[in-house]
């Protein structure tokens, strides 16, 4: 007789979200499959004027409707993107070659996700002076030193609003405020805030640009969308077409795209109830793992985070033999960023937070979603303390 399969723990949910079933439902009615479906798939080209574009282009813009509820926006102000990197580069890039710029210096914070830092070293590269903005010691950027770093000749600002890695929340209102008065543009990366804040409010923020990806909403991946603030300068990046305001060119990811809309929906719904319960939960491993592992650092634990992501320095223990040892478990966790997976990296959240290289390579993110409920909480703690101890001081 087999042996009974070890069950399986995602702790993971910060990389990517499983598609939630409405979702999976919605694509498939899409593709003209399952319960839902119409007469066959809707299969047009959303530019195409023709019954078969105007099916296409009904759900396109369905799905833009329900995104801009979700973040209180006007429809017109949503471009659909291939995902969460393309529509930071596409606020980065795009503004910088507008040429409508109140100035050519910048300003970035240092813990922002590669999509972001990679376009400002682009910039930087091309010889735009650049300001880098280190947050404190709990992960959070200070308004001050934003206000410190500006010149008369700064156009461009970017802070994120939730960090990917530790989950802290930025004073993304108070940043906001104080660039609006000065005629400077603010991007935001707002993919780890989207439904994790109880309120992503571009327009109450003084957010010019703000960042969005479906697959971490249990949407589909492939496809995210920029917020672009009404009369914000951007030129497009994406050429040789007048999709998406003509910001966008190429034929929309209907389908995908149908996914995201409906994955909005879903959260708008699910995430009163849902962020506290995943709140509950964090706390809970939080504590399970303190009473089982001696020195563990519960990192930007005095800021205020997003209810799902916690993330613990293990002294002594290397991160990557960590997630080694806990994935033979199967039990899925991260030491950062999935974008900075493939290689040994100290975490750059962490060094900018000053924590050192020890504490940057000893890191690991336990981050929360739909899936995960309290009866994982003690398994996952004796998982984890029983490599904590198998890999120390290796």
């Amino acid at each position: 007789m087999p042996a009974a399969a070890m069950p399986r723990f995602y702790f993971d949910h910060n990389a990517t979200t499983p598609l939630h079933p409405e979702v999976a439902s919605a694509m498939s009615a899409v593709l003209g499959l399952g319960p839902d479906a119409k007469a066959g798939s809707v299969f047009g080209n959303p530019s195409s004027i023709h019954w078969a574009g105007r099916e296409a282009r009904s759900l396109v813009e369905d799905a833009r409707e329900s995104l801009a509820r979700l973040i209180a926006v006007d429809p017109a102000e949503i471009v659909f993107t291939s995902g969460g990197t393309e529509a930071d580069n596409l606020a980065i890039l795009g503004a910088a070659a507008s040429g409508r710029l109140r100035g050519r210096h910048l300003i970035a914070s240092t813990m922002e996700h590669p999509a972001v830092l990679e376009a400002f070293r682009k910039l930087e590269a091309e010889g735009w002076p650049i300001s880098w903005i280190d947050p404190d010691g709990e992960g959070v950027v200070r308004p001050e030193d934003v206000d410190r770093a500006i010149t008369p000749e700064t156009g461009l600002v970017s802070v994120m609003a939730a960090n990917n890695e530790t989950g802290a929340v930025q004073p993304i209102a108070a940043i906001g405020k104080s660039l609006r008065e000065r005629g400077i543009l603010f991007h935001c990366d707002g993919v780890q805030a989207l439904g994790k804040m109880a309120e992503v409010r571009p327009r109450a923020w003084k957010v010019d640009y703000l960042a969005l990806s479906a697959h971490k909403i249990n949407g589909p991946k492939g496809v995210g969308a920029l917020y672009v603030r009404k009369g914000a300068p951007l030129q497009g990046l994406a050429l040789g077409g007048p999709q998406e305001r003509q910001i966008r060119g190429g034929t929309e990811n209907v389908l995908g795209i149908a996914g995201f809309g409906k994955a909005a929906e879903v959260w708008s719904r699910l995430g009163e109830t849902e962020r506290p319960r995943l709140s509950a939960l964090r706390d809970a491993l939080a504590a399970a793992l303190t009473a089982r592992i001696p020195g563990l650092v519960i990192n930007s634990a005095g800021a205020e985070r997003v209810p799902n992501t916690l993330n613990v320095t293990f002294p002594g223990c290397k991160a990557d033999l960590m997630v080694m040892g806990l994935d033979m478990r199967e039990v899925a966790v991260s030491a950062g960023s999935a974008c900075a997976s493939g290689s040994v990296k100290y975490s750059h959240v962490l060094l900018a937070m000053g924590k050192g290289k020890e504490a940057a390579a000893s890191s690991l993110r336990f981050s929360l979603g739909l899936g995960n409920s309290e009866s994982e909480v003690e398994p996952l703690a004796e998982a984890v303390a029983a490599v904590a101890s198998s890999v120390r001081g290796m």
